[in-house]
């Protein structure tokens, strides 16, 4: 069943609208790898809204039905607006719809969930942000997890060269996805394969490993 953080007062019967829909209702704002829908009232601030909700995806907003509103929530990120006319049978369907899309979409190696649609990461349900290169990096190594991607493919495909730079270039690269992918985890999923480039670990590797 599929977890949901719900932040939307008033709708009584709206959990059981999502149960009919396999999704679960949770309460705690840090509730792991769950969809949100919050609740954006009229004087609110989208972003602000979004920001409480935490990291999704996806993550949805209920609003009182002004076009403006939606508009602007759509704006700040919000993957989908409701609006508060709308039934909780309505609503539960069209979550249900978003939530199953945004699964299709998303690549899941371990606790580590890559966005290839919105270009996003998640590492044990925190979200990661990445720079491009970085997110070019981690797209190439997630390609193929827990087998070894080359130096020089990883530098045509991230960095344009088609040739040795003869500079570290890559491998600052490399040091920054890890200082962000890997920051506060016991086991570190960028590993180093000695004189042949680098292979994204699958999370269920010992940590004696890396490199």
């Amino acid at each position: 069943m599929t977890s949901l953080f719900l932040a939307v007062p008033d709708r009584p019967g709206l959990p059981a609208a999502l149960a009919a829909r396999g999704i679960a209702v949770g309460k705690a704002p840090d509730l792991r790898d769950a969809a949100r829908l919050g609740w954006l009232a009229p004087d609110a601030m989208p972003a602000a809204v979004l920001a409480e909700l935490g990291d999704g995806p996806p993550r949805a907003l209920l609003t009182p039905g002004d076009d403006q509103a939606q508009i602007a929530a759509l704006d700040a990120g919000a993957d989908a607006v409701f609006a508060a006319r709308q039934s909780d049978a309505l609503i539960a369907a069209q979550l249900a719809t978003l939530i199953e899309r945004c699964n299709r979409a998303r690549l899941t190696i371990g606790e580590l969930v890559i966005d290839p649609v919105e270009r996003r990461v998640w590492r044990g349900g925190r979200a990661i942000d990445l720079l491009p290169r970085e997110y070019r990096l981690l797209a190439e190594l997630a390609r193929c997890p827990g087998r070894p991607v080359s130096r020089q493919h990883l530098l045509e495909r991230v960095c344009g060269l088609a040739f040795e730079p003869g500079t570290n270039v890559l491998e600052v690269h490399v040091s920054r996805l890890r200082a962000k992918l890997d920051r506060g985890f016991p086991v570190p999923l960028v590993r180093t394969e000695k004189g042949f480039g680098y292979r994204l670990a699958t999370g269920v590797e010992p940590a004696r490993a890396s490199g």
